[in-house]
C-alpha cells in the first residue's frame, strides 16, 4: 500500500513539473525582417500608446501576446492570438481568436520555434527518469526472484 502511495505521489510530481520541462523545449529568436512570415509563431511586447488602443480587445494592462501570424503588413499585423501576458498577473491563454494589429501597437517581435535538439534531449531526460522511477518501485520486475514455484494456493 506504502508502495503505491510512494508511486502517486511520484506521478503527481512529474506531472506538475512536465508542463515546465516541455516549455524548454521552444527558443525565441528577434525577427530578421520587419514583417513577419505568415503562420509563424511570434511574441511581441504591447507599447504603451497599444495598451490604450487594444484594451477592448485584448483586455487591460496587457504586456504581451503570442500567436499565429495570419497576414502582416508594415502597418498592421493580423494574430491569431494563443496567449495573453498581462503586468499586473498571470498569462491568459486564448483559443486562436484573431485580433488585428496596428503596428504602433507592437514592438520587440521575436519569433517562437520548437527546437529539435532541446526537444530529443528533454525526451531522453524523461525517458530516464520514468525508467529509473520505475525500477526503483519495482515496476519493471528487473531482479526480481523468478523462476522459483508459484506459492501455494490458500
Amino acid at each position: 500500500m506504502m508502495r503505491i502511495n510512494r508511486m502517486r505521489c511520484t506521478l503527481a510530481v512529474l506531472a506538475a513539473v512536465a508542463p515546465l520541462l516541455f516549455a524548454a523545449c521552444y527558443v525565441q529568436r528577434p525577427l530578421t525582417t520587419p514583417v513577419p512570415q505568415a503562420s509563424s509563431r511570434i511574441v511581441v511586447q504591447i507599447t504603451d500608446a497599444g495598451r490604450a488602443e487594444m484594451a477592448n480587445r485584448i483586455g487591460l494592462g496587457a504586456s504581451e501576446v503570442e500567436g499565429l501570424v495570419v497576414s502582416a503588413s508594415d502597418s498592421a499585423w493580423d494574430l491569431e492570438v494563443l496567449r495573453v501576458g498581462y503586468r499586473a498577473g498571470p498569462s491568459q491563454e486564448w483559443n486562436r481568436e484573431r485580433v488585428s494589429f496596428p503596428r504602433y501597437a507592437l514592438t520587440n517581435a521575436s519569433e517562437r520555434s520548437l527546437s529539435r535538439r532541446r526537444s530529443w534531449i528533454m525526451a531522453l531526460a524523461i525517458t530516464g527518469t520514468a525508467l529509473l522511477a520505475a525500477k526503483a518501485f519495482g515496476a519493471l520486475g528487473f531482479g526480481g526472484s523468478g523462476g522459483g514455484e508459484p506459492p501455494p494456493p490458500n
